[in-house]
Parts: structure tokens; C-alpha cells; sequence
């Protein structure tokens, strides 16, 4: 796979990752610390710059050997969040969705409409059938946006990550390319 650019809407859009996108991820990574460390299990392993350039160069790897797709979220050319496919099997056509928006971006309906965007081009472009997420029962938000976006909960896989000192119980749902919308 090339680079990758998806057109959310006017000022929205998604973009695989540039090793010059490091200090900019860095910062927001950095900004965001807090409010992502309860969720995301490798937030307390990224201490510098070089640790976001390693999970580009990891995830521009990932890309090449199609096993997965990591973008940033840009709003009017500002990177606001992360976006990815995960577990990305060509074979099964299938994927995992991951993601997350910095804080002061939230109850805008950017995650949302970026969601949408992503599992459009997996069913269209990439040709997969399903694409799932596993997230926090704790997390009400990300959750909240599967729903809304017509995935179908499966279950509760119980103490499923170990996050910021305490196991998480995590929600699986997904949505098939003949119940997407």
C-alpha cells in the first residue's frame, strides 16, 4: 500500500503518517497524557519524540506488509487525533478499528464522521467484510460512537487489557459490509 488520504469533509481528513509528522504526534500525545492513560495501555511508553517516530517507522512497516493501517486525524491541516485498522487480514477480510481524539476536540462529531470514513474505505477500497473494535466498557464514548455507527455488540470479553494499574473489561462489537449504511 501507498500512501493513503481520505476526505472526511471540508476541513476534515485522514492521512497515513510521515516521519516528519513525529514532533507534531509527539506534542499531542504528549498534551493529551492524562486523558489518554486510562484507555491506552502504550501511552505511558512514549517519553519523547523518538518514541513517536519509532510508531511511525512500525506503523509505515505495517502498511507495506498489509497488516494494518495507522493515520492521523487533521482538521483544517492541525492533527487532532489517531486513526487506524488493526489486525488488518486481507485473506479473512477483516480488521479491528483503534483510535482516539485529543481532548479538547470531543462532542464535535469529528471522531464519528472519521469512524465513518475509515470503515467506508475498508468496505469499498480494501474490500474487507468486517470490521470490529474492542473497547472499554468504562470507555462510554467510544463505545457510544460504535453504536451510533450501527456496529453490533458481541459481548464483553472480561479483564481483557491491563491499563493504568487496573484490568479493563472491554466491549467487542463490529459491523459487516452488508449492514453497513
Amino acid at each position: 500500500m501507498s500512501k493513503i488520504l481520505i476526505k472526511v469533509d471540508k476541513d476534515l481528513y485522514l492521512k497515513t503518517w510521515s516521519l516528519k509528522n513525529s514532533a507534531e504526534l509527539f506534542a499531542l500525545t504528549d498534551k493529551n497524557r492524562a486523558y489518554l492513560q486510562p484507555w491506552l495501555p502504550w501511552v505511558p511508553n512514549v517519553k519523547t519524540e523518538a518514541d513517536s517516530k519509532k510508531f511511525i517507522r512500525e506503523s509505515l512497516q505495517e502498511m507495506k506488509d498489509d497488516k494494518g493501517i495507522e493515520m492521523g486525524i487533521w482538521l483544517a491541516d492541525k492533527l487532532v487525533g489517531c486513526i487506524g485498522l488493526h489486525g488488518l487480514s486481507k485473506p479473512n477480510r477483516r480488521a479491528s478499528l483503534g483510535y482516539w481524539l485529543s481532548k479538547n476536540q470531543q462532542k464535535k462529531g469529528i471522531m464519528t464522521r472519521s469512524v465513518k470514513a475509515l470503515v467506508d474505505y475498508s468496505f469499498k477500497i480494501l474490500n474487507l467484510n468486517r470490521i470490529g473494535l474492542e473497547a472499554s466498557t468504562e470507555n462510554v464514548s467510544s463505545c457510544a460512537i460504535a453504536k451510533k455507527l450501527g456496529f453490533v455488540k458481541e459481548g464483553v470479553v472480561r479483564q481483557f487489557e491491563f491499563v493504568d494499574g487496573r484490568f479493563l473489561d472491554c466491549q467487542v462489537c463490529s459491523v459487516l459490509k452488508s449492514e453497513w449504511k
